[in-house]
C-alpha cells in the first residue's frame, strides 16, 4: 500500500517506489545505529536488501517521468552472500566492483556489464547473478575480537581493483580482487597489536579501551617520490635518470585523537612507514578531544583535513610541511620492531572548530547526545561535505578554501598582501532531524548518496523507512564583517557595474547577507516509535515557531524594508537622472543651433583661408622669380641647360655628315641605273619574226607527236 509520505522533501520521487517498499519492509532486521547501505555512482543507485541478502539497482534518470509507468528496478543476486551483518556499501570510481563491509567483515561483488536500453545490467534482466567473494573469511571467523573498521577504494590501483581495509587491531590489509579469487597482498602494521582485557573473559583489548587503536583512514592527494632501487628495477629504468612515482600517502585517526601519515608503495613489499602521532597546532591539553570517530580529507591546496567526534565537534585542520623542531621527531613502525630513520613531515594546523546540535534541545536543555559521525564528501565541490549521525544529517560550508587556494597560486611578492583572513567562519546547516533529546526511539540515517541528475541531490534513507531527495546547494554565501561596512569581494572577482563601484556593495549580495541565517530549522523526521507528550510538543511547535520567526520572517521583513528602501533611493535617483535627462536635451538643441552657426562660420573661414592660401603661394612665387640671387636649383638647371645645348650642337655635325654620305650615295646610284639603260639589247622585226616561226613549228611537231603516241596506245591498247 503506497502512503504519502515524504511529500515537498522527495523531489525525485522515490518513497513509494518498489524497491524502497521492499526495503522498508526489512528494517527490523537492521540494527538501529547510523549505516551507509546505498551509495549512487553516475545514474545508478545501489541499495543493500538485508532481508534477502541481495543488492538492489534502480537507475535514477528521469526517475518521475519513468515512476508514471512502473520503473523498472534489478536484483543483484550474490553467489555467495556475506555471512555478517553489512553496513556499509561502497563502488569503485569505474562501476565494475562493489564492497560490502561490516563489522565483521568484508566482501566484494563484481558488478556485471552493462548494455541495452537506459545502460541497464546484463541486458535489463530483472536478477542477475553476481559472483561475490569474501575477504579473509576464515581469519575473521577465527579472530572473533578483530573486525572491521573501514574500506576504500585505493586511488592508486591501475585497475581500481585494490581494496584498503581497516581492521580493529591497528592493520591495514590490502586485497587485490581483480581476477579469479581475492588475494592479500600487504599487511601493514599501524602501531601496537591490542591484546588483553580488564577482565578475566576476553571483552575489550586495552588499547581499544584507552582509544589508541584506528578508527579511521583517508587518502591525502598523490604526491611525486623518487623510485626506491627495487622500484626501479621492477619498472626497468635506468639508475640515476631521477625517476619518479606517484604515491597515495594516508592518513589514519585514531581513538584517542592522534593522526599518522601512512605512506606505503602497491609496487613492492616493503614495509609501509608511519608518521606520527602529527603535531597539531596550536597545541590543546586534551588533544582536540579523546573520542575521535571519522576523519575526511578534502583535496584541496593545501588539503584540509575533518576530524570529527562522537560528541559532534568538528576540526578543520591543513596539512601543511612540518617545521625544524618536528623533522628531528622519531617515528614508530611495527616492521621488525623497529624504530624508522624517518620523521614527521607534515602537521596538521587547526583552523576552527565546529559544534553541530545532535538532535533539537528543548527547554533550554544541554544536548548530552553521543554518536558517531560519519563524514560525506561532495561530488562537486570541495568547499562543502555532509555529516550523517543518529540525530540526522548536517551540511558545512567552508568559505575559508577559495581564500587559501588563491593564496597559494598567488605570487611570492603578492603574499604578504593576499594573507587570506581566518575569521571567515564555517557555516553549519542542519539539513534533517531525526531526534529530539526527548526521543526514545532513535531514527538514525540508513544511508546517504548523492546523485548528479542534473544538479547535485541528497538521496537519504531514514530508519524509519523514508526517503528524501533534497536539492544540495553548491554555493556559499559570502560572510557579512561586523566591524566594517565595506564588502570585500572573493580573489579574482571584480565589480564591472558603475552603480555597484558606487555603493561599494552589490544589492544581491547585500540581500543574501540579510537572508543568511545563523540557525536553521531542519525537516524533521522522527521516529514513528515515540509519542511526545503534548507540552514536549508544544515545546518543539514553540521552537520551530521562533526559529522560523527569528530566523526567516524576521530577515524576510528586513529584506523587504531593505528592497522598500532601495526602491525608494532609485525612484528619486530616477527622478533626478529624468531632470538632467531633459537638461540635457534642452542643452543639446542649444548646442545643435551653435553647431550649426559654427559649421557655417566654419565654411566661410575655410574658403577665406583658401584664397588666402594661393595669393600667399602666387606673392612668394613672384618674390623668388624676382630675387637677384640665383638658386642652387637654378644654378643646376642652367648647367644642364649648357650641356643640352653643347649635345644639340654635336648632333647637328652629325646629321650634316650624315646628309652629306646621303647626298653622296645618291648620286652614284643615279650613275649606276644610267649605265645600266645604255646596255639593254631590242631585237628588231626581221629576228623577232624569225623566233615567232620556229616557235610555230616547233609547237606543230610537238602535238603530230603527242598524236602519234595517242595513236600507238590505243594500237596497244595501253
Amino acid at each position: 500500500m503506497k502512503t504519502n509520505m515524504g511529500v515537498g522533501t522527495d523531489n525525485l520521487g522515490l518513497t513509494n517506489h518498489r524497491i524502497f517498499e521492499i526495503l522498508r519492509d526489512g528494517l527490523g532486521s537492521i540494527n538501529t545505529k547510523t549505516q551507509n547501505i546505498i551509495d549512487c555512482k553516475g545514474d545508478v543507485l545501489y541499495l543493500w536488501n538485508p532481508v534477502e541478502q541481495n543488492v538492489l539497482i534502480l537507475n535514477i534518470k528521469n526517475v518521475k517521468e519513468q515512476n508514471a509507468g512502473g520503473t523498472k528496478y534489478q536484483t543483484l543476486l550474490p553467489s555467495d552472500p556475506p555471512s555478517f551483518a553489512v553496513e556499509a556499501l561502497r563502488v569503485n570510481e569505474t562501476g565494475t566492483q562493489l564492497a560490502l563491509s561490516g563489522p565483521r567483515g568484508a566482501a566484494v561483488l563484481e558488478l556485471p556489464r552493462r548494455w541495452g536500453p537506459a545502460g541497464a545490467f546484463f541486458g535489463g534482466k530483472d536478477v542477475v547473478p553476481c559472483r561475490c567473494r569474501t575477504l579473509d573469511e576464515r581469519f575473521f571467523v577465527c579472530n572473533p575480537y578483530v573486525g572491521v573498521m573501514r574500506t576504500r577504494w585505493h586511488p592508486g590501483s591501475e585497475t581500481d581493483s585494490t581494496l584498503v581495509v581497516l581492521t580493529s587491531e591497528n592493520t591495514l590489509r590490502v586485497y587485490e580482487t581483480l581476477g579469479g579469487a581475492v588475494s592479500l597482498q600487504r599487511v601493514w602494521a599501524l602501531g601496537p597489536t591490542p591484546h588483553g582485557s580488564l577482565s578475566s573473559a576476553p571483552r575489550v583489548p586495552f588499547l581499544v579501551g584507552l582509544g589508541d587503536t584506528a578508527v579511521d583512514f583517508d587518502f591525502t592527494p598523490a604526491e611525486l617520490v623518487p623510485l626506491t632501487p627495487q622500484e626501479e628495477r621492477a619498472e626497468g629504468s635506468i639508475a640515476g635518470s631521477n625517476s619518479t612515482a606517484i604515491q597515495w600517502p594516508m592518513l589514519v585517526l585514531h581513538g584517542n585523537g592522534d593522526v599518522s601519515k601512512v605512506v606505503g608503495s602497491l609496487k613492492d613489499d616493503s614495509a609501509c612507514v608511519v608518521q606520527g602521532p602529527l603535531s597539531m597546532y596550536p597545541p590543546a591539553e586534551d588533544n582536540y578531544g579523546a573520542d575521535a570517530c571519522s576523519l575526511l580529507v578534502l583535496a584541496t591546496v593545501p588539503p584540509v583535513v575533518v576530524i570529527a567526534s562522537c560528541d559532534g565537534t568538528l576540526y578543520h585542520c591543513a596539512l601543511l610541511p612540518a617545521g625544524d623542531d618536528e623533522r628531528g621527531r622519531k617515528s614508530w613502525s611495527q616492521f621488525d620492531s623497529r624504530f624508522s630513520s624517518q620523521s614527521p613531515t607534515v602537521a596538521l594546523y587547526v583552523l576552527e572548530c565546529v559544534e553541530l546540535e545532535l538532535g533539537l534541545t528543548l527547554d533550554d536543555e544541554v544536548n548530552s547526545l553521543t554518536c558517531p559521525i560519519h563524514l560525506h564528501r561532495h561530488p562537486v565541490t570541495n568547499d562543502r561535505y555532509l555529516c550523517s549521525h543518529d540525530a540526522g544529517v548536517h551540511s558545512v560550508a567552508l568559505p575559508l578554501i577559495p581564500y587559501l587556494e588563491h593564496f597559494v597560486n598567488t605570487d611570492d611578492a603578492f603574499t604578504l598582501l593576499e594573507t587570506p583572513s581566518t575569521s571567515l567562519a564555517s557555516v553549519a546547516e542542519y539539513v534533517v532531524c531525526t531526534r529530539t533529546s526527548t526521543t526514545e526511539t532513535p531514527a538514525p540515517v540508513l544511508g546517504l548518496a548523492f546523485s548528479q541528475n542534473p544538479t547535485v541531490v541528497v538521496v537519504m534513507l531514514l530508519g524509519s523507512g523514508e526517503v528524501l531527495s533534497l536539492p544540495l546547494p553548491t554555493v556559499i554565501l559570502p560572510e557579512l564583517s561586523s566591524g566594517s561596512n565595506q564588502y570585500q569581494p572573493p580573489p579574482g572577482i571584480e565589480f564591472t557595474s558603475p552603480l555597484k563601484q558606487i555603493l561599494k556593495e552589490p544589492f544581491d549580495t547585500r540581500i543574501k547577507n540579510v537572508l543568511k541565517r545563523n540557525s536553521t530549522q531542519p525537516i524533521l523526521k522522527l521516529s514513528s516509535g515515540g509519542n511526545p507528550t503534548p507540552r514536549e510538543t508544544l515545546e518543539l511547535v514553540a521552537r520551530t515557531t521562533k526559529t522560523f520567526r527569528e530566523e526567516y520572517l524576521l530577515k524576510h521583513k528586513q529584506v523587504r524594508e531593505e528592497i522598500e528602501r532601495r526602491v525608494r533611493i532609485l525612484k528619486a535617483l530616477k527622478e533626478h537622472q529624468v531632470r538632467e535627462v531633459q537638461a540635457l536635451e534642452a542643452e543639446k538643441a542649444t548646442l545643435q543651433q551653435t553647431a550649426e552657426k559654427l559649421a557655417e562660420k566654419y565654411e566661410d573661414a575655410k574658403d577665406k583661408q583658401e584664397e588666402l592660401s594661393k595669393r600667399a603661394e602666387q606673392v612668394l612665387r613672384i618674390m623668388v622669380q624676382k630675387q637677384p640671387v640665383v638658386s642652387t636649383a637654378e644654378k643646376k638647371l642652367a648647367k644642364d641647360l649648357e650641356e643640352i645645348k653643347e649635345r644639340l650642337e654635336q648632333f647637328k655635325k652629325g646629321l650634316a655628315q650624315v646628309q652629306a654620305k646621303q647626298n653622296y650615295h645618291k648620286e652614284q646610284v643615279n650613275e649606276w641605273q644610267a649605265q645600266q639603260r645604255k646596255r639593254d639589247v631590242y631585237l628588231n622585226q626581221t629576228r623577232a619574226s624569225t623566233i615567232r616561226s620556229t616557235l610555230v613549228k616547233v609547237t606543230e611537231e610537238i602535238a603530230e607527236l603527242v598524236r602519234c603516241v595517242h595513236s600507238v596506245k590505243e594500237d596497244l591498247k595501253m
